[in-house]
């Protein structure tokens, strides 16, 4: 075990890739995460393995990082401009999950542009996207909306013409947004 500790601290990038994308199980996910926030430049490396698009299985560093996040949520404060490109930007339903569920814990409203606004908006009303995706767009778009309140109309009209074609996550989510809206 003390190798493989060392063995961190040594790893360049394509070995730091393999390890995560030879990450089945969560043990192995909190593993990795624990190490990786005891070496911070990794962090740099798990936001370069999801912005590479040859890598099939970047959704796993996002996997990794949102246990960094977990047990160290000041780690990762500084990257949260990466996290709202990478959100805006993936065509990976895990990967935008992952990033969704996260961004929605920061105060994100004077980071983000119209750009990011009508990206959520798509999200939130496509039907190919996964429902988790559509959840955290809708969150991301009601905390948004909290400072722009000009938002609230038309969010609120897309819940409700989203609602009844959704899953019953989405549906608990969207009665508790919509009760605040």
């Amino acid at each position: 075990m003390n190798g493989e500790v060392e063995y961190f601290y040594d790893m360049n990038e394509e070995e730091l890739f393999q390890k995560i994308e030879s990450c089945n199980s969560k043990q192995q996910a909190l593993f990795l995460a624990g190490h990786i926030a005891k070496n911070k430049p990794l962090i740099e490396l798990i936001f370069a393995l999801m912005e590479d698009p040859k890598h099939k299985k970047a959704w796993k560093a996002a996997w990794v990082l949102d246990h960094i996040y977990q047990d160290n949520p000041n780690l990762i404060n500084t990257y949260v401009n990466k996290m709202i490109n990478l959100f805006m930007l993936s065509d990976n339903d895990s990967t935008r999950r992952i990033l969704g569920k996260l961004l929605s814990f920061y105060d994100i409203t004077e980071k983000v542009d119209g750009n990011f606004v009508n990206t959520c908006f798509d999200l939130l009303q496509h039907e190919s996207v996964a429902v988790a995706v559509k959840v955290h767009a809708m969150q991301l778009l009601f905390n948004i909306s909290q400072t722009y309140p000009e938002l609230r109309a038309e969010l609120k009209l897309i819940i409700e013409e989203q609602t009844n074609n959704n899953t019953i996550a989405f549906k608990a989510r969207a009665k508790r947004l919509l009760r605040k809206l």
